[in-house]
């Protein structure tokens, strides 16, 4: 596994993660577009990246304690936020069930979107789009959405966080 990192080592920290049989670069256009706010930190997965010819995609837990490493390593643990798009999706969410390191901001893009036709793509995003964007501005989710995870939990039996 390789990590590409851009930007400025003190700014807040951005992980990026491919989806399914995708090369990091995907991310090329986008790095530039973030580099100003965060230190970006493409994720190129074994066998994904031409310069390990001899690595080889195991299965999403190995991978999974491998990024844990490198965040534990690199920055004690904690990072600002990921984005993951479709296995980069699944990813993020893995990172934040296992609670080996701490993600201030989890994105997930979703394979639905890529699923959906171009009129429902659009009406689904947007309605999760304006939700998403204040959320990640203010830091937190709106009430409703906030209540819904607490009845889940209480419904599961787990304390809401």
């Amino acid at each position: 596994m390789k990590f590409y990192r851009f930007g400025k080592e003190t700014s807040p920290v951005m992980l990026l993660l491919p989806g399914t049989c995708c090369h990091w670069s995907v991310f090329k256009g986008t790095i530039p577009l973030l580099t100003d706010a965060f230190q970006v930190v493409a994720v190129s997965y074994d066998g994904f990246d031409e310069t390990q010819p001899n690595a080889e995609f195991k299965n999403m837990y190995e991978e999974c304690e491998r990024i844990e490493h490198y965040i534990k390593e690199k920055f004690d643990g904690k990072i600002f936020a990921a984005y993951g798009c479709s296995l980069g999706g699944s990813f993020v969410g893995l990172l934040i069930q296992r609670k080996n390191i701490h993600i201030d901001h989890g994105f997930i893009g979703s394979s639905d979107l890529d699923q959906a036709g171009v009129i429902g793509a659009k009406i689904q995003s947007g309605i999760v789009c304006p939700i998403m964007e204040k959320s990640a501005k203010s830091g937190k989710l709106p009430d409703w959405m906030a209540n819904m995870q607490r009845k889940q939990a209480a419904k599961e039996g787990k304390d809401p966080e």
